[in-house]
């Protein structure tokens, strides 16, 4: 059997698994060489083939798909999925993020983009890197969180597609919850803004 036609079915086979993401040394243990170069003829095949494509350094996407979630937690195992894709899935935003994913971790931003999706990774401090939940291997805030993550960017300048003050159902929001996260943020100017945010404040 052609070798590249292999190595399409063995991509194919480990695709839902994997959710369509792969890193380098998931390939490696895939497509088996006894030489480096020979490994990496086999990847640049596949990208030729139109089968995979590299999202960033280390990490391949299939090109039938692939979760930007696992993109996200494979670029940077110590973050966690926050913003408007928490906000979406809980429904306190009725508009859902395309083909974009924010996550939050310690330390400096950093941005990764391709033609079919975009990874964002907002640094802060380890002090409010708190509020999320491991399921099925990945890191998502709590919705409470995504709230506080969305407020204190916006309140840093951010922008977004909707309107924290109308496009918001804070009605889904456990206020005790959120209360008791914002006790841990220690800049005054933003604790009294989501306080008076949430008792209906206005811009």
């Amino acid at each position: 059997m052609n070798i590249i036609v292999k190595d399409m079915q063995i991509i194919e086979k480990f695709q839902e698994d994997t959710q369509g993401v792969f890193s380098v040394s998931d390939l490696k243990g895939m497509l088996p060489s006894k030489h480096l170069n020979s490994f990496y003829r086999r990847v640049v095949n596949l990208e030729k083939a139109g089968i995979i494509e590299r999202f960033t350094r280390g990490i391949y996407v299939t090109t039938k798909g692939f979760n930007l979630s696992v993109v996200s937690q494979k670029i940077h195992p110590k973050s966690y999925i926050s913003f408007e894709s928490i906000l979406a899935q809980h429904l306190i935003i009725g508009t859902v993020p395309k083909r974009e994913v924010k996550a939050v971790k310690v330390g400096k931003k950093r941005d990764y983009k391709t033609l079919n999706g975009r990874v964002l990774h907002l640094g802060v401090t380890p002090c409010l890197f708190f509020g999320f939940e491991t399921i099925k291997g990945l890191n998502f805030a709590t919705k409470e969180k995504a709230l506080l993550d969305t407020l204190y960017f916006y309140n840093k300048g951010m922008s977004f597609y909707f309107d924290i003050y109308s496009d918001i159902d804070l009605s889904v929001i456990d206020r005790d919850i959120l209360i008791g996260y914002l006790a841990q943020y220690k800049n005054p100017r933003f604790v009294k803004f989501v306080t008076e945010y949430i008792k209906g404040g206005t811009k």
